[in-house]
């Protein structure tokens, strides 16, 4: 079966359609690049979404390993605690603990307000420098516009210049966008029909 590598994060965040109904004009994604240079000189990916949906739903989307599934990836378990791990695989067949899984260590929240993570373990071959990556931190923002309105902001702090981060950052502003793409299509077109399987943008690998 083919293989199906992180695409980032975090988060990561992962999932994808291209068999996916396209949602209806009045729902498409506005998503919102707000990435800028701290005073530090250092970077900051900043990148947000509009959600047709209610703050609790959003954040359930994160931090339930049911929500997980229905937009992230098929096979995801969440630990909801400090210190725990998001743990996600694209491969349907991959089993909880597999040593090519995405973990992903929860290191800070505020419920319904902020999830921050770490990422513990990626899989192999990956064309950007895990090493270099898991030095950062992403942190997801969670802001209610109404009833059923949600806005998620994915950043990315504390970006030096120069490779690898370079190639990092590219890498996490097409995945990062990607995902908040498919987070949208989740409550526009329903959980996740993984047995046509989303796939993730293609990731080169060694």
């Amino acid at each position: 079966m083919k293989r199906h590598l992180i695409r980032a994060l975090a988060l990561g965040l992962l999932g994808a359609s291209s068999a996916v109904m396209a949602a209806p004009p009045a729902e498409r994604p506005a998503l919102k690049n707000e990435s800028y240079r701290a005073a530090d000189g250092s970077r900051v990916l900043q990148q947000s979404i509009e959600l047709p949906a209610p703050l609790a739903e959003a954040w359930a989307a994160f931090t339930t390993t049911e929500g997980f599934r229905a937009w992230a990836a098929p096979v995801a378990q969440v630990e909801m605690r400090l210190g725990g791990i998001i743990e996600a695989s694209y491969d349907p067949d991959a089993k909880i603990g597999a040593p090519g899984n995405i973990r992903n260590e929860i290191v800070a929240f505020v419920p319904q307000r902020m999830l921050a993570m770490r990422n513990r373990q990626a899989p192999p071959n990956t064309a950007f420098d895990a090493a270099a990556f898991q030095k950062l931190h992403t942190v997801v923002l969670f802001e209610p516009l109404g009833e059923r309105r949600t806005r998620v902001t994915i950043a990315q702090p504390a970006y030096p210049a120069g490779e690898p981060w370079d190639s990092v950052y590219r890498q996490f502003e097409a995945g990062n966008g990607w995902s908040l793409t498919q987070l949208h299509k989740r409550f526009v077109d329903g959980p996740a029909d993984w047995s046509r399987l989303r796939t993730p943008p293609p990731v080169e690998t060694r």
